[in-house]
């Protein structure tokens, strides 16, 4: 870790690295073990927040997947029922369609009758006519 820290600091030329304004700033020429030391400790302790994070992450995974798998479940009982629904409509509305054809015969045929009874009405009345006047003539 040392050596990296010192190619960073100390070019392969040996001068050390010019900031981005051109300044030379003098580095110290080694890191000293406290600062190695503290950025190991930051680099453990961003590893352990990197590694809690990841542990949340996965936890929060597992409840979500949980909890698809219930909307899942429950879609498929939404969609059975919805299906069930479905075959109940569809037989009311044959059961109905069929009612309505009955309702339509039965009204043909008693519109028939009807015209049948004033037909045979009509031609009743004009034999009674026809008798009446034949007696009438006689």
């Amino acid at each position: 870790m040392t050596a990296g820290l010192s190619a960073m600091v100390f070019p392969a030329s040996g001068e050390p690295a010019q900031q981005s304004s051109g300044l030379r700033e003098p580095m110290p020429a080694q890191p000293s073990d406290q600062a190695i030391e503290a950025t190991a400790l930051a680099g453990s302790a961003a590893i352990g927040r990197i590694i809690a994070e990841r542990n949340e992450l996965r936890r929060e995974r597992e409840r979500l997947s949980g909890a698809n798998e219930e909307l899942r479940r429950q879609n498929e009982r939404i969609n059975i029922h919805r299906d069930h629904y479905r075959q109940l409509a569809t037989e009311l509305l044959i059961q109905l369609r069929q009612m309505h054809q009955a309702i339509q015969e039965a009204s043909r045929k008693v519109q028939e009758l009807s015209a049948d009874t004033e037909n045979r009405d009509t031609a009743l009345m004009a034999l009674a006519r026809r008798f009446s006047a034949g007696g009438n003539a006689n």
